[in-house]
């Protein structure tokens, strides 16, 4: 059991950085291309650049892989803490292609993340495969489905008054820009588990909805997530986007842990340790999120003009 939560840690640690790695490599190929170059073939131009394509293929391809193995050795509770080690990689990539130097901020910004990782790591809250034998548990998908519907109807809402409002609207739209992550956090494993259900021959009714609501959720989420997210980015303060946008993902994990698989903490002492990584992951985000907003605005005057174009049509 601890040789399992040691490897899910090491790939969702892994996970992260292949992530943000490729955040780094594809705004790198963003910001060789000139920006009167930008207006006409601009997409055309990313994908024949081996920096952007490298990125796509660890974001989709390496970072999707390791986090789904991490999925099967510790659950979706630890996921997202973890994850949050590849804003270091982000910040110290965004230092050198903006040209810029790491300050006293971002320094202490670093050190705490690293102290927030330890913790939540240090909390060996995992959800093994003896809890997905819950699926087959009707109170167990109710709880599941109840948590989803919650959590569509603040992304919505929240989407909504970030739209609508003029004073608060960065903090409304950075929340939004949460949710969905945090929804297919919570079906990955599920998925996981209806597949490998799948692959051993057992075919039930409950497995095939389960399966196709699970791969429906994960794929529409996180597409529409990344739309939003960097929406967000465009209407507020970059450096607010990122840490308030990580608060439904840093959140979200202790109600799955305890709300949806009922589980109890291993230690007396792992609740804490779980709050409190959060808690300093979430003050290192607001430390380190700027550099997030200056690498999410690279490219953005295309993506204006595009949508101008696409309005105009």
């Amino acid at each position: 059991m601890a040789n399992n939560l040691i490897l899910g840690i090491i790939l969702a640690l892994a996970g992260g950085i292949a992530n943000n790695s490729g955040a780094l490599l594809q705004k790198f190929a963003i910001n060789k291309i000139p920006k009167e170059e930008r207006e006409k073939g601009f997409y055309k131009k990313l994908f024949r650049s081996p920096y952007w394509v490298v990125g796509l293929i660890l974001i989709m391809g390496a970072s999707g892989a390791l986090i789904s193995l991490a999925q099967l050795y510790i659950g979706g509770a630890l996921i997202p803490g973890l994850m949050a080690v590849g804003m270091i990689v982000l910040t110290i990539g965004a230092v050198k292609l903006l040209g810029e130097k790491l300050k006293l901020a971002e320094y202490i910004g670093i050190i705490i993340m690293i102290i927030g990782i330890v913790l939540i790591g240090l909390s060996a809250l995992e959800i093994t495969d003896d809890d997905m034998v819950s699926l087959s548990d009707t109170n167990f998908v109710i709880r599941l489905a109840i948590y989803s519907v919650v959590f569509f109807i603040l992304w919505i809402t929240s989407r909504q008054l970030g739209k609508r409002l003029d004073k608060g609207k960065t903090v409304f739209l950075a929340l939004a820009s949460g949710f969905p992550f945090a929804l297919a956090n919570a079906w990955l494993q599920p998925f996981i588990f209806v597949f490998r259900e799948f692959i051993n021959g057992n075919f039930t009714a409950l497995n095939l909805i389960l399966f196709i609501i699970s791969i429906i959720i994960i794929v529409v989420v996180n597409i529409v997530g990344i739309g939003h997210f960097q929406d967000a980015f465009k209407h507020g303060d970059a450096s607010k986007v990122y840490p308030i946008g990580q608060i439904p993902q840093q959140i979200a994990p202790v109600i799955l842990f305890y709300g949806i698989y009922l589980k109890s903490s291993p230690q007396n002492y792992s609740l804490y340790l779980l709050l409190t990584g959060i808690i300093i992951i979430l003050v290192a985000g607001f430390l380190l999120g700027r550099k997030q907003g200056q690498l999410e605005t690279m490219g953005e005057e295309v993506e204006k003009t595009d949508s101008e174009m696409e309005e105009t049509a």
